[in-house]
């Protein structure tokens, strides 16, 4: 799936990749964040800095996918940048919820902080511990529809879970009775099958 990506959306997924494993503020301004994609890329930083700029001041700030966390001061440069100084970004909950669904299941969330619905965020907290795999399958189907859709991804909502992965959920939940309903050596049988078809792929 990455191979058919832009090069464009490779790198605001990068950006956003950074912006999130960055620990040191400093480290997630523009230029930084350009400094450290050309390093990857073996260019140099000015070649991939005003793609950066274009990918955060026109898409990934007016989508709130990131926003503004601060300002550095500096003290090179227009007078105009030393007194308004360069910005550094933090991804918001849409952008931490993106990072989890574009395969960062490592991504560890709190999902009671991404919907109104307590009692849905506390669900999809148990499925995550129950089965991180199912979660993210989940949830990488409801983003991808509401994306297309340009709806909002956040507040996650149990309506607009059940609307984009109605199909989807239907087949996973039939699967499981299936499962269930065979013997353990048959299961066993199964799981080896699908294993062998993940595989070739």
């Amino acid at each position: 799936m990455t191979n058919q990506l832009t090069g464009k959306a490779k790198r605001q997924r990068k950006i956003i990749e950074i912006i999130w494993t960055t620990q040191n503020f400093k480290q997630r301004t523009k230029v930084e964040i350009a400094k450290k994609i050309s390093i990857e890329a073996k260019q140099s930083w000015k070649n991939i800095y005003s793609g950066v700029y274009d990918d955060i001041e026109k898409n990934l700030l007016p989508q709130r996918i990131i926003e503004m966390d601060g300002k550095i001061p500096v003290k090179r440069g227009p007078r105009l940048l030393q007194n308004e100084g360069t910005g550094y970004y933090r991804l918001t909950n849409t952008g931490i919820l993106l990072l989890f669904c574009i395969g960062h299941t490592k991504v560890e969330i709190d999902f009671i902080k991404f919907t109104h619905q307590r009692d849905l965020g506390e669900r999809l907290n148990g499925l995550y511990q129950i089965s991180p795999s199912l979660c993210f399958l989940l949830l990488e189907k409801y983003v991808s529809v509401r994306c297309i859709k340009g709806e909002n991804i956040v507040p996650i909502t149990l309506e607009g879970i059940s609307e984009t992965t109605k199909f989807t959920l239907k087949c996973d939940v039939e699967f499981i009775k299936s499962m269930l309903s065979c013997s353990k050596d048959d299961q066993r049988k199964i799981l080896m099958i699908l294993s062998d078809i993940e595989h070739k792929h």
